[in-house]
């Protein structure tokens, strides 16, 4: 069965974006360490760190991460793995998740202090994945060396199932949760929640189907600003529902949208 990521540095990696602060071996000059995991030996490929600001310049940010978003599956558990070296006992790096299309949302699943005292050899990350949409970054800020890596994946693996994201509301427009939202007044654009093939007849570069059943019939919100658009003007949508949402809880908002209009 095909990995789902896997970059092992043996051949071109396109699913994962490493920043300049990491070089790859040529298979002839070994960086603090004589052999690469996937091959075990000298003539193998790995990422070595290399930080591109020293002291006493702190403001390093290197980051490896995989260049598409990931959906887990919820029937069974996926994990992200790597091996990694390095002599340093105090060489701390951390293994992050990111959502949101902006990407500013990351939680810290893994933090590896450094070398593992038992182990003088290549060691295991192995991390199990919720089941959401995200991206995986690897990211360090010290000037300190040598670290490498190889063998970054993303493949299905032992575990309990991942439980199901939780959803605290979903609408789609098709029922009466239509009567949760409403246009703030005194603004200059207006939405308003209609079918698809009324929509149009009011602003004709609206889309002429909605996305939830692809067709005429269904509905969806929109502003038909055409004759009003301006820079600067505003509209807000506001949903008259409440929740209750922890400091330990992380929530992503997820909604389809179409643009339409210039100015």
């Amino acid at each position: 069965q095909t990995t789902i990521l896997l970059c092992n540095f043996e051949t071109f990696c396109n699913d994962f974006t490493i920043d300049r602060n990491w070089g790859l071996t040529d298979g002839l000059h070994p960086e603090s360490i004589n052999h690469d995991h996937t091959l075990n030996t000298s003539a193998g490929h790995y990422l070595f760190y290399t930080p591109q600001k020293l002291p006493p310049f702190f403001d390093i940010k290197a980051e490896i991460k995989t260049k598409d978003w990931l959906q887990s599956s919820t029937d069974r558990a996926v994990c992200f793995r790597m091996w990694y070296y390095s002599p340093q006992f105090a060489l701390p790096f951390t293994i992050q998740i990111v959502q949101g299309d902006d990407e500013q949302l990351t939680r810290i699943i893994a933090s590896i202090p450094g070398k593992d005292p038992t182990i003088n050899d290549w060691t295991l990350v192995n991390i199990i994945l919720p089941s959401e949409k995200i991206k995986i970054a690897i990211r360090l800020n010290t000037s300190t060396v040598p670290l490498t890596f190889d063998d970054l994946s993303v493949d299905y693996c032992d575990g309990p199932r991942p439980s199901a994201p939780i959803t605290l509301y979903a609408c789609d427009f098709e029922s009466s949760c239509r009567e949760d939202f409403f246009s703030l007044p005194n603004y200059p654009y207006q939405w308003l929640i209609m079918n698809a093939s009324d929509a149009v007849k009011i602003e004709s570069q609206a889309p002429s189907v909605d996305f939830t059943f692809g067709n005429q019939s269904g509905h969806y919100a929109f502003v038909p600003n055409s004759n009003i658009t301006k820079v600067a003007n505003v509209g807000y949508l506001a949903l008259q529902t409440s929740f209750n949402i922890t400091e330990n809880d992380t929530f992503c908002l997820n909604f389809q949208y179409y643009s339409y209009g210039c100015y």
